[in-house]
């Protein structure tokens, strides 16, 4: 059996390596994204990524194939192969769970909460999260800081969800007191940032998150998948808060990024973060509580989470039942998919003139 990893980030190398490490015969395999994407993810990978964009036949020597999401173009040209998702974040549930999920076969989710969503569309194996294989089995090395202050790790969000413009200046101006990381999602330019704010260490999606938890003495984000990440290495959370969030066409009020508000200091006021990361410096009160919640969110916290996507992956097969079929045919013909589909052949034409 042949397992491609299907990649548009250099991310996706953290979320995919801890799992192909256990499967002998697997490569990743860049696929259509946003140019600028396509050319930082083509740029980190360099020699060990095959490159679907500049010859998609390459995507033939696989059975199965793995990926975050979905990718309309691989699986328009590849219908016969077993796809599986496995899942790289607990947010945005509008989207997470949308209807797309029904073009894979298999989904490796981290616990009972994202099985339980997810099963609608198909079969799912509970693995944990394989990124953090090497945080449990202590191996996770801490990125490198100053000794004498406290490090503060701001993990946004995106798009309308994100609160970068009225949490960057803030903590921009309290790189005097705290030493501030900021790892930007990987759909942001960072490196625009990093010329608006030179003061602050900008980082990118070539960056690992376990390093920069490690380093961290409380995380600071917003409606961000990176807010689970935060509870599963049980750090110290603050969030920044958007008016009317839970009504943004990304989200759902029933979304696990609103929930956890009740599980975490939280403002909307610029001048009640400071403070709000200080009393989390001290004692984050809802520490014992998330702690529950992780236990619930994520099955495995034993280092081996990897080994169990592996052995699905292997097992995995086409889901074949009629009426899964018959929803997959309706969904091609919809205006959504066609639209991704126009969208990603034009990234792939972009990509090929890079």
């Amino acid at each position: 059996m042949q397992v491609g990893f299907l990649c548009t980030s250099p991310f996706h190398y953290y979320l995919f390596e801890p799992v192909k490490r256990h499967l002998e015969n697997s490569a990743y395999v860049l696929v259509e994204s946003h140019p600028k994407q396509y050319w930082a993810a083509r740029s980190f990978f360099k020699d060990k990524a095959l490159d679907a964009v500049h010859d998609p036949s390459v995507v033939k020597q696989f059975d199965v194939l793995v990926a975050p999401f979905l990718m309309p173009l691989i699986y328009a040209e590849n219908p016969d192969k077993v796809f599986v998702r496995m899942v790289y974040g607990l947010s945005k549930a509008t989207w997470n769970y949308g209807w797309w999920n029904m073009f894979f076969d298999l989904f490796l989710v981290y616990g009972d909460y994202d099985a339980e969503a997810l099963s609608f569309y198909g079969p799912t194996v509970k693995v944990g999260n394989p990124k953090f294989d090497a945080w449990f089995q202590g191996e996770v090395e801490k990125y490198p800081k100053p000794t004498d202050r406290k490090t503060v790790l701001y993990l946004p969000t995106y798009d309308e969800l994100s609160t970068l413009h009225w949490v960057l200046p803030l903590l921009n101006g309290m790189g005097q007191k705290y030493n501030v990381l900021v790892k930007a999602h990987h759909g942001t330019d960072h490196k625009s940032l990093r010329k608006a704010f030179p003061d602050l260490t900008l980082l990118g999606s070539d960056v690992d998150i376990l390093s920069l938890l490690a380093a961290a003495d409380v995380v600071v984000s917003d409606y961000s998948g990176a807010i689970f990440d935060a509870v599963l290495a049980d750090k110290p959370l603050v969030l920044a808060d958007l008016p009317n969030a839970e009504t943004f066409p990304s989200t759902h009020p029933s979304s696990l990024e609103h929930k956890i508000r009740a599980t975490a200091l939280h403002t909307s006021d610029p001048e009640a973060l400071e403070p709000l990361i200080e009393r989390a410096l001290t004692a984050d009160p809802y520490l014992e509580e998330r702690r529950e919640l992780s236990a619930r969110l994520f099955a495995y916290r034993d280092g081996n989470s990897g080994y169990y996507a592996a052995r699905a992956i292997v097992a995995a097969h086409k889901d074949e039942r009629p009426q899964k079929t018959w929803v997959r045919k309706a969904l091609e013909g919809s205006l959504e998919f066609r639209k991704d589909l126009l969208k990603k052949k034009a990234e792939r034409v972009i990509g090929r003139s890079l």
